[in-house]
């Protein structure tokens, strides 16, 4: 009966769509019970705001994180390489996840994926699209910055030219040709002539003797010129892979410009590129055809005689389409939407072990044992209604996640990651959120059911609140012991200089309303951000304890040249300063502290020796070297302190005698030093692929490691897209001997439409460990199959 009921489960997810609908007819009845944060999505939701000209795309997770750098491929994917602060990327508890866009109309759809083979966050577009990234303000979302997309009206429909009659009978091509050469005779004609007639340049350098035609201020060297190419030939690159086609022609015009150099001739072949690109295509026959007469003898001469036989005859013209009335769009909006999606994975995992043991007399003995390990299904639903009027826009979220078992022993899991009816103003000036859901900023504790709101003074001031219980945290001994908290800050934008603050102030206690106080904090944020830089720092300190609770700092920011730098510093206090009776007792917190049995002030004591201090500062870089190659570096040291001796108290069966002893803190780790580099490149060995190679090297007071990672990413027909990796690592440790590991991997993944897709997975472990009298190899195969339905 239980195998069958399994099967079911595995083959009719419309069980999970029933419990949903199930739940809208209970929303109210939201406080269920806690449940630990194992084995959750990283992900919690995704938003969508206007931020005038922009659109700002929100990528809320659970935890903390830090963003380095991105990457823009040219089929619209767009990778973004963020660091989990307070989960490990080995971390068992995190799963593959695959996630819809909500609804907008001021960003095309896209999906989410996290985490890819190299431990990458991918933004699917479908089309190339310039965005740039931040960490905002909570410390625990991604910021993704695009260009708004245009309203309907506005939008350009691209139709032919059509030709009206010639005075001379030419061939339309040709006309064309006379045409385009017109409009651009002035800039290649003087390229061609410099090039096929007149020397190169003569400039003077001070004290070399020889003349000059130029002022004194324009003298460079050939070093010069050579990195403003290359500067603005990057430029031009990136810009034209991201659509700024304007752009791109402005800075390959600069280019070619300068005096010759190593650049010229791909300057000149982009040009004809980016000419095309904008649908000027007889503009870009003139310079390809300038480019075969400038460098006949040319490697790629094939291919641009190619793309010039393949040119459209005539022009493309943008047309306004038809617009539609304000009624129309009103009534449109207006009407309930429902949105989100179901994604299901099943994982299967078999492991095989050989261990060898060496004894005194250097007798080998040899065990093996292995097996089926894993084999899970796991579901995860999203599903928003979203009601939107003049003034107000109204939602219902559903969140659930669901891993379902097949192993012996092994709990199913089962829960819902956010269930809130949510309203707000359509110009923000109020919003309120009941249910289960997640909050960080503002002293909020993370997970939490309860409810949370804020209103705005003015474009200045805005005030917030919240309460609730969190749900991450609850303590298991006894439900009496579950905690509430209360929350409230001010924020402050507008400053000067892009400066913005906020200041917020947190109660926590155990048991309820008239509980026991074990958390009374204040706390206060900094943020600057601009189109180049974002910097954002935090400290909070606990009154009670009158301790730090932590203080941090994140900034990223980028040079013209595309040139980009992070630097982040933390330290805080690991676990954070709450009470704890470390499971000794079955009865309520509020009961024991009434019996005498402990009491508060020997718990605060504990809180406080319990607590590590954890410190961490990470520096890093990442620097185009080619349009095609990106080279990156970080540096990270962190150590956490040790904690002090741990007071108990415990009872023995039948008696009232209350026995006070000690345990043993933890010592401190020490330093641990983790270098590493990264080389990132596209277009190497197919038309729009990305190529990864990251090096790794990590010291600490009694181990060392070293980690080497190939990933290949290519995408071929649209819609289908291959990974593959490789990671090859070795470690060795004083008391733990040496271990070797080698994880080739391969994904493919399809994307049938834009609300269908489909991934697929599979790997081989191989783990290699020696320590003295003792060897174990292990062999490990999985693979893991999914889909993703998006209801849009």
């Amino acid at each position: 009966m239980e195998s069958k009921l399994k099967i079911n489960q595995m083959l009719l997810p419309h069980k999970i769509l029933t419990r949903a609908i199930t739940a809208l007819g209970l929303f109210l009845p939201l406080y269920m019970s806690g449940v630990q944060q194992a084995n959750a999505e990283v992900i919690d939701r995704i938003e969508i705001n206007q931020v005038g000209e922009q659109a700002e795309i929100q990528l809320h997770f659970i935890t903390r994180i830090q963003f380095k750098r991105q990457r823009t491929l040219k089929n619209g994917d767009v990778r973004y390489y963020v660091t989990l602060k307070d989960i490990k990327p080995d971390d068992p508890r995190l799963v593959w996840e695959k996630k819809g866009s909500p609804p907008s109309d001021i960003v095309p759809p896209f999906t989410v994926t996290y985490p890819e083979l190299d431990s990458s966050l991918t933004v699917s577009f479908g089309k190339v699209i310039k965005t740039r990234a931040r960490v905002a303000a909570d410390g625990q979302t991604l910021s993704i910055f695009t260009k708004a997309i245009k309203a309907p009206q506005a939008e350009q429909i691209a139709l032919p030219i059509v030709p009206t009659a010639p005075v001379i009978e030419l061939p339309i091509a040709a006309a064309a040709v006379v045409s385009a050469a017109a409009a651009v005779s002035t800039e290649a004609a003087a390229r061609a002539n410099a090039s096929a007639d007149l020397p190169e340049p003569v400039i003077k350098v001070e004290g070399a003797g020889f003349p000059t035609d130029l002022p004194a201020e324009n003298q460079r060297t050939p070093e010069q010129v050579q990195q403003e190419a290359q500067q603005l030939f990057v430029a031009a690159s990136d810009a034209l892979q991201t659509n700024q086609i304007d752009a791109s022609i402005e800075a390959l015009n600069k280019v070619l410009n300068l005096p010759p150099n190593v650049l010229t001739q791909p300057a000149q072949e982009l040009m004809g590129e980016a000419r095309e690109k904008n649908g000027e295509f007889a503009k870009a026959r003139v310079e390809y055809e300038l480019y075969l007469r400038l460098y006949p003898n040319a490697a790629d001469l094939k291919q641009v005689q190619a793309r010039i036989a393949n040119l459209p005859v005539s022009d493309a013209k943008p047309v306004p389409a038809p617009i539609v009335s304000e009624a129309t769009q009103r009534a449109n909006d207006e009407k309930l939407k429902v949105t989100g999606g179901i994604s299901q994975n099943y994982y299967y995992g078999n492991s095989h072990t050989d261990a060898f043991a060496i004894d005194t007399n250097n007798v080998t003995t040899t065990t093996r044992f292995g097996g089926k390990d894993q084999s899970q299904l796991v579901t995860s639903l999203d599903l928003t209604a979203q009601k939107r009027t003049e003034t107000k826009d109204t939602r219902l979220v559903l969140r659930e996640f669901n891993r379902a078992n097949f192993m012996p022993d092994q709990p199913e899991e089962y829960r819902w990651n956010a269930v809130y009816l949510e309203q707000s103003a359509r110009d923000r000036k109020y919003m309120y959120r009941l249910g289960r859901q997640s909050g960080s900023s503002g002293g909020m504790p993370g997970r939490f059911d309860g409810l949370a709101a804020g209103y705005s003074l003015n474009s200045t001031w805005r005030i917030n609140a919240a309460a609730g219980k969190p749900v991450e945290y609850i303590r298991g001994g006894n439900p009496a012991d579950a905690k509430t908290f209360y929350s409230g800050s001010i924020d402050l934008s507008r400053l000067p200089d892009q400066w913005s603050g906020s200041a917020y102030g947190v109660l926590q206690y155990v048991g309820g309303v008239g509980g026991v106080l074990e958390r009374k904090a204040l706390g206060a944020e900094a943020h600057y951000f601009n189109q180049q830089r974002s910097y954002m720092t935090q400290m909070e300190y606990d009154t009670i304890y009158q301790k730090l609770n932590l203080v941090s700092f994140q900034g990223n920011w980028t040079k013209e040249s595309g040139t980009n730098f992070y630097l982040s510093a933390d330290h805080r206090r690991s676990p954070p300063l709450v009470l704890s009776l470390n499971n000794q007792w079955t009865q309520s917190l509020k009961e024991l502290l009434g019996e005498g049995t402990v009491t508060l002030q020997t718990l605060r004591e504990n809180a406080i020796a319990l607590s590590q201090i954890f410190n961490m500062i990470s520096v890093g870089m990442s620097r185009p070297m080619t349009p095609t190659l990106r080279l990156a570096t970080d540096f990270r040291v962190s150590n956490i302190g040790s904690s002090g001796v741990n007071t108990t108290s415990t009872k023995a069966p039948g008696s009232n005698t209350i026995t006070v002893g000690t345990q043993p803190g933890a010592i401190s780790t020490g330093n641990q030093y983790v270098w590493s580099a990264q080389a990132i490149g596209n277009n190497l060995f197919f038309d729009n692929d990305l190529g990864i190679a990251n090096y790794s090297y990590s010291s600490a007071r009694d181990s060392k490691s070293h980690s080497l990672g190939f990933s290949q990413v290519t995408t071929f027909r649209e819609k289908w897209r291959a990974d593959l990796s490789l990671q090859l690592f070795n470690s060795h440790s004083d008391t733990s001997g040496t271990t070797t590991q080698v994880r080739p991997s391969v994904s493919i993944n399809y994307r049938k439409s834009d609300t269908l897709s489909f991934t697929a997975e599979s790997g081989v472990e191989q783990y290699h460990t020696t320590a003295t009298g003792s060897e174990s190899k292990t062999l490990r195969k999985y693979f893991f199959v999914g889909y993703r339905w998006d209801l849009r």
